[in-house]
């Protein structure tokens, strides 16, 4: 099978290098994050003009269909240059929620607000002691005097601070599953905003007997249909943060190589020393076996009727993440010594979206268990 990217793949990958080489280096970037302000709305206008926001979404739907590895391709490139935008959680987490569970109207229209609008959308997944088990909905629809009330607590939403749009699941006494669309600029509810290790914008959302609207309710569906389609989903967002850290790490070694041949101690360059050229030998290694990882989970992803090879290749691909990319990126800092934690070296910023990257979407002993649970069926 040739792995290889093809010529559209590496203009994706081409462009989307040229882009950030001239909008967002790293020197510019701290201001970027830091103002959020005519720079930052720029460089997300722009990422909606170039396309990106229309790559993972079928034709009919707005998008231009592109293929997983498209998709994978271009996220790969987002974590090598440290992109600003949420994109993985802004656009492609409640964009395929949207094209999977919407009726054919609401999809329609807000995959087009999403794709060409820049609408900005904040799935709310995460709750206090799921312990990566998302399928565990603990926000409660309840309907009384024909009237729906949320109660429950969303956790980490990336991007909620910026959304103007949340959507919210529930789960009703019934074992239905709700997807409730909210504006963020209601003040009936609680939101807290910080920010996460990577810079990232992240909110924690609380709702009290917050009253729905009919037309608020976007999809009511039984939970085991549910799971299955969520469940997939979430494989291709697994994907996407290990695309994505697959980006950090690639970009982590080059920096890492480069200081190496100009740092010099005792008279040499450090990257002269035996022992150095070990174990930038030993980083590459690590480095291609997590490339070689992530492209079998993109192989897998085709198999649509064989959902456990897919498990089993996604889940792989984050315990490689959680142990062993982590390890490559604590050499790659060890390895720039005392600089290497310096705010004005970008390696400590690429090690931070590292570790953000790395909490995502369950832990190693998480996927250890995924991956035995399905080895066994």
């Amino acid at each position: 099978m040739n792995l290889s990217l093809t010529e559209e793949q590496l203009l994706i990958k081409s462009s989307a290098e040229k882009y950030f080489t001239e909008n967002l280096p790293f020197d510019k970037r701290s201001k970027v994050i830091i103002s959020r302000g005519e720079d930052y709305k720029k460089i997300i206008n722009s990422c909606k003009e170039l396309g990106w926001y229309a790559l993972p979404f079928s034709e009919k739907n707005g998008g231009i269909n592109g293929s997983i590895t498209d998709v994978m391709t271009l996220i790969e490139t987002f974590g090598a240059s440290l992109h600003v935008d949420p994109f993985i959680f802004s656009v492609l987490f409640p964009g395929k929620v949207i094209e999977n569970f919407c009726n054919d109207k609401d999809k329609s229209y807000y995959l087009n607000q999403i794709i060409n609008e820049n609408l900005k959308v904040a799935y709310c997944f995460a709750e206090p002691g799921q312990r990566y088990n998302f399928l565990n909905i603990g926000s409660k629809v309840n309907l009384e005097k024909n009237k729906y009330y949320l109660t429950g607590k969303k956790i980490l939403v990336i991007g909620g601070s910026e959304a103007e749009l949340l959507l919210v699941t529930a789960k009703d006494e019934n074992n239905n599953i709700f997807l409730l669309k909210i504006a963020n600029n209601n003040k009936n509810f609680l939101s807290q905003n910080y920010t996460v290790i990577d810079d990232s914008l992240a909110s924690d959302i609380e709702f009290d007997n917050f009253e729905i609207q009919e037309d608020d309710i976007l999809v009511k569906i039984k939970y085991d249909e549910y799971n299955k389609k969520i469940e997939i989903i979430y494989d291709y967002l697994i994907l996407a943060v290990c695309s994505e850290a697959l980006g950090v790490i690639e970009k982590m070694y080059q920096l890492t190589l480069d200081y190496v041949k100009t740092r010099e101690q005792f008279g040499k360059k450090i990257g002269d020393f035996q022992v150095i050229q070990h174990r930038m030998v030993d980083i590459y290694i690590k480095k291609e076996e997590m490339r070689s990882l992530n492209y079998s989970a993109q192989v897998a992803f085709y198999d649509n009727y064989n959902s456990e090879n897919r498990a089993k290749n996604i889940s792989l691909n984050k315990i490689f993440l959680d142990t062993k990319a982590k390890e490559i990126s604590q050499d790659c800092i060890q390895l720039h010594g005392g600089m290497g934690v310096a705010n004005e070296m970008s390696i400590g910023h690429y090690f931070k979206k590292l570790i953000f990257l790395n909490m995502l979407f369950g832990d190693a002993d998480y996927h250890y268990r995924r991956y035995e649970k399905f080895d066994k069926a």
